[in-house]
C-alpha cells in the first residue's frame, strides 16, 4: 500500500467539492510549500489536520443538509447567485461563503457585514463583470501590460515591503511550470499607475541616452562607486537592467569599466559620455 503523504492529503482537500474557495487557496499554498521543502512546519501540519476535520465525511453531510434547506430561502439563493458572479479565488467569494454558512445556521448578519455585502454587489455588478472581461482580453492582446507589471515586480522586489504579498504571489506563480500570474485590473492599477510607478515605467520604455557600445564615464557624484572608478572610461553592455529607484535618470545600465573584469550596474544619471583628453 502506497504511503499517504501531505501531498495526498492536501490534494484530497483541494479536490473536495465542499471545500471553500478560501480553504482551496490555502491548501494550494501549503501544497506548494510542501513540494518545495518536502515537509511542513508544526503549525502548517496542524492546519492540514483542522481542514481534514472541517471536511470529514460527517461534516460534508451536514454541509449538504444545510445547502438543501437553504435552496428555498430567498436570501441564501440571492447570496449564492452573487457568489457565482465573483472571481474564483477572490476575497469577495470567500466572504460570501462565510456569510452563506452563517445564514444557513440561522445567525443574522451584522450591520458591518451587510455594508460589505453592498460593496460586493457593486464590485460584481453586470457592468463590473464586463469590465473584468475587457481587462482579461486586453491582458492577452496587449503584451505591454504584462511587461510593465513585470518591471514593477522587479522594482518592488528590490524595495520591500511595498506590495510584498503581490510580489510573493507573482514569484510563486512564475516558479511553477505552465503558470502565469495574471493580476486583476485593480491590482495592476495599484502596482503600475502610482506616481513612482509611472516614473519607473516611463524610464523603462525611454530610449537609452547611451546605447550599447557607447563609451561612458562614471560621474563624480555617483555615490555607489569608490573614487578609484570615478572618471574612468567604461563600455555600455546593457541598457535594460531592472530599475531600482524612481527618480529622474533612473534607467538602469550595465557597464564594464576599463581594467575591471566584473560588470557594474549604474543609473543613467550617474554616467556621462566619455570625452578623450586632448593631446
Amino acid at each position: 500500500m502506497a504511503r499517504i503523504t501531505y501531498q495526498n492529503r492536501l490534494e484530497n482537500i483541494i479536490n473536495n467539492p465542499y471545500c471553500s474557495a478560501r480553504d482551496k487557496d490555502f491548501a494550494g499554498d501549503l501544497l506548494t510549500y510542501y513540494k518545495r521543502n518536502r515537509k511542513l512546519t508544526a503549525g502548517r501540519a496542524r492546519c492540514v489536520n483542522q481542514m481534514e476535520e472541517r471536511y470529514s465525511p460527517e461534516a460534508c453531510e451536514a454541509i449538504q443538509r444545510l445547502r438543501d434547506e437553504g435552496e428555498s430561502d430567498p436570501r441564501i439563493v440571492s447570496l449564492n447567485a452573487l457568489k457565482g458572479r465573483c472571481e474564483p479565488s477572490s476575497w469577495d467569494k470567500g466572504f460570501l461563503e462565510s456569510v452563506i454558512d452563517q445564514s444557513l445556521k440561522g445567525r443574522e448578519l451584522s450591520p458591518r457585514q451587510d455594508e460589505i455585502l453592498d460593496k460586493i454587489k457593486v464590485r460584481n455588478s453586470e457592468e463590473a463583470i464586463k469590465s473584468r472581461r475587457r481587462w482579461e482580453a486586453d491582458w492577452v492582446v496587449k503584451p505591454r501590460l504584462s511587461e510593465e507589471f513585470r518591471v514593477m515586480m522587479d522594482y518592488y522586489r528590490a524595495n520591500p515591503p511595498y506590495f510584498s504579498n503581490i510580489v510573493t504571489a507573482f514569484d510563486i506563480a512564475e516558479s511553477l511550470e505552465g503558470h502565469d500570474y495574471k493580476p486583476s485590473k485593480k491590482v495592476w492599477e495599484k502596482v503600475c499607475e502610482g506616481k513612482y510607478a509611472l516614473k519607473v515605467i516611463n524610464a523603462h520604455w525611454a530610449e537609452p541616452k547611451y546605447p550599447v557600445g557607447s563609451t561612458v564615464v562614471v560621474r563624480a557624484t555617483a555615490k555607489q562607486f569608490p573614487n578609484i572608478y570615478k572618471g574612468k572610461a567604461a563600455a555600455v553592455i546593457s541598457t535594460t537592467e531592472p530599475i531600482r529607484n524612481a527618480s529622474k535618470g533612473c534607467k538602469r545600465y550595465k557597464i564594464l569599466l576599463m581594467g575591471v573584469q566584473k560588470p557594474a550596474l549604474v543609473d543613467e544619471k550617474d554616467i556621462k559620455i566619455y570625452r578623450a583628453p586632448k593631446a
